[in-house]
């Protein structure tokens, strides 16, 4: 059995619910539920939190390091919004983050920065579980974030503790085929992802 200890630092706790419900179901989706764990870090990630970009980006490195340093983390997630960036901005901005790292924790790192928000991913879950067997392809990505809050939660500025129970229960029933089927920032994250872990379990 491999235990991957990771650690999380953003500004978004959708990403962190997210990430943390994705990680569970993907080891049950790729069956190695009897050979590999992810253990969350809860008390490097509450010690570390983003309030907003800025925040990330001033600590983002600094929360890295302590990390994998102190806190003797495998994997690490940083996570930030890119709500209105174009895929070249997006391309810059991974760049820039990449060049303030460490260059041993380069290969260990995953900025989980979609260019769309998590919330047009659970928007494309929600549809699914309303209607399993349509074969509709509506494209999502392309519509306003705002207009994703507000499928999601009845608002585009919902609070944490009306969103938070939203997130967790969508989340927990990810159907990884469909959603790589529907959304291209999810099938890019979810291959960069395991492209993380087979580099890490080496």
């Amino acid at each position: 059995m491999r235990i991957l200890k990771y650690g999380y630092f953003g500004e978004d706790e959708a990403h962190r619910i997210f990430l943390a419900n994705y990680l569970e179901l993907l080891v049950l989706h790729l069956g190695k539920s009897e050979e590999l764990i992810f253990d969350f870090d809860e008390l490097f990630t509450y010690k570390f939190r983003g309030r907003n970009k800025s925040e990330v980006d001033a600590r983002f490195a600094e929360a890295v390091q302590e990390g994998f340093v102190d806190y003797q983390h495998d994997i690490f997630f940083v996570g930030r919004d890119l709500d209105t960036f174009t895929n070249h901005e997006f391309k810059d901005k991974i760049m820039v983050m990449k060049s303030q790292l460490s260059a041993n924790f380069h290969d260990k790192t995953f900025l989980m920065i979609p260019v769309q928000c998590i919330e047009h991913w659970l928007w494309y879950i929600k549809i699914n579980l309303k209607n399993p067997s349509s074969t509709k392809n509506e494209s999502l990505e392309s519509k306003p974030r705002k207009d994703a809050k507000i499928a999601l939660y009845g608002s585009a500025r919902a609070t944490n503790q009306i969103s938070n129970p939203i997130v967790e229960e969508l989340s927990m029933k990810l159907d990884f085929d469909y959603l790589e089927s529907r959304s291209e920032s999810f099938k890019t994250f979810h291959q960069q992802v395991l492209q993380l872990i087979i580099q890490t379990m080496k």
